[in-house]
C-alpha cells in the first residue's frame, strides 16, 4: 500500500509535467490532441519510470538491465499512449458537443482528466511487475 501511495505521488508529478506539455501543445499550438497526448504522455512516463526504478519499487537488475526494461516500457507505454490517445478523441469530441460552453471550451482538457486514473492503475501494476523482472 506504501508503494502504491508513493507511486501516486510520482505519478502525479509525472501528469502534471505531462499536463502541462499537453496544454502547450494543444492550447497554445493548437496541435491535435492525439499528436499531443502522445508527446506529452512520453516526457511524463520517462519521469515516472527513472524516479519509480530509483525511489519506490526494488528493482532487480540480476535479469535485465535497467536500459533495457526502460525500452520495454516505453514500448508499452506507445501502445498505451496510442489506445488512450484514440480514447481521448472520442471524448474531446464528446465534450466538445456538449451544450455548455464551459464543457465546450474546455473539451481538450476535460478528455485528458478522464482518461488519466485508468492510465494510473494500468501503470501501476506493470511498473510493479517490470520491476521484478
Amino acid at each position: 500500500m506504501k508503494n502504491a501511495i508513493k507511486f501516486t505521488v510520482v505519478s502525479g508529478i509525472g501528469f502534471i509535467i505531462d499536463f502541462i506539455i499537453y496544454n502547450i501543445l494543444t492550447l497554445i499550438f493548437h496541435i491535435n490532441v492525439g499528436i499531443s497526448n502522445m508527446i506529452s504522455s512520453l516526457v511524463g512516463v520517462t519521469f515516472v519510470f527513472f524516479t519509480s526504478t530509483k525511489h519506490i519499487f526494488e528493482n532487480n537488475t540480476s535479469n535485465i538491465d535497467l536500459k533495457y526494461k526502460y525500452l520495454i516500457y516505453v514500448i508499452y507505454q506507445i501502445i498505451l499512449i496510442l489506445c488512450a490517445s484514440r480514447v481521448i478523441i472520442i471524448f474531446k469530441n464528446f465534450f466538445a458537443s456538449s451544450n455548455i460552453d464551459l464543457v465546450v471550451k474546455y473539451a481538450k482538457v476535460l478528455a485528458k482528466i478522464f482518461i488519466t486514473p485508468f492510465t494510473l492503475t494500468i501503470n501501476y501494476f506493470v511498473m510493479k511487475k517490470l520491476t521484478k523482472l
